[in-house]
Order: C-alpha cells, then structure tokens, then sequence
C-alpha cells in the first residue's frame, strides 16, 4: 500500500507543477511582443529559423546547405522563395550556431 500512496503523491506533484507551468505560460503570452515572428525552414538535415522583429528586423540564424550542392540549392530551392514569398528584402543580422555544412554552406 505505501507504494500506491507514494505513486499517488508523485502524481499529485505532477498535476500540480502541471497546472503552475499552464498558469504560468497564460500569463507570460499578454507580455510578450504581439508581432514577434519567428518560423522554422526546412531545409533538409540542417535547420533554418528565420526571426522577425516587432521593430521589423530579420534574423537568420543557420542558413543551412548542403554538400552536394549540384543535386539540392537550399538558398535556390528554399530561403529565396520563402523571404520573396514574405516581402523580405535584408535580412539584418545573421548567427551561425556553428560551421557544419548543414548548417552554412562554407564554399559561399
């Protein structure tokens, strides 16, 4: 029986932590900037997040690529269509988590 009432304890830690993060995040969301934008690109292995300012500004962090660039252009395929598509003109700040090609090309 102490093993169920110990579970049963756990659980109840749980729901409440649970419902403390939910309270929590439901009223961090009104303070946050409302035109903050940020998406996530596919761009195959690597990752791309593209993140857009209520103040307007672009931040590409990760551009992503590929080694064979021959079969697969991310910029061509993926970066370009996705910031005309979206009337972006500059990108203001680049960041490069580090130099794999997956993230960067580095032949550029």
């Amino acid at each position: 029986m102490d093993r169920f009432k110990s579970w049963i304890y756990r659980r109840k830690i749980q729901i409440i932590a649970i419902m403390c993060l939910i309270i929590l995040i439901f009223s961090i969301i009104p303070i946050l900037p409302q035109n903050l934008k940020i998406s996530f690109l596919d761009v195959g292995q690597g990752d791309a997040t593209l993140i857009t300012t209520p103040m307007h500004k672009t931040i590409l962090i990760d551009g992503g690529g590929s080694r064979d660039t021959e079969k697969y252009d991310v910029g061509k395929q993926v970066l370009i269509p996705y910031l005309l598509n979206h009337h972006i003109k500059k990108i203001d700040m680049m960041m490069i988590s580090h130099f794999d090609a997956d993230h960067i090309r580095t032949d550029c």
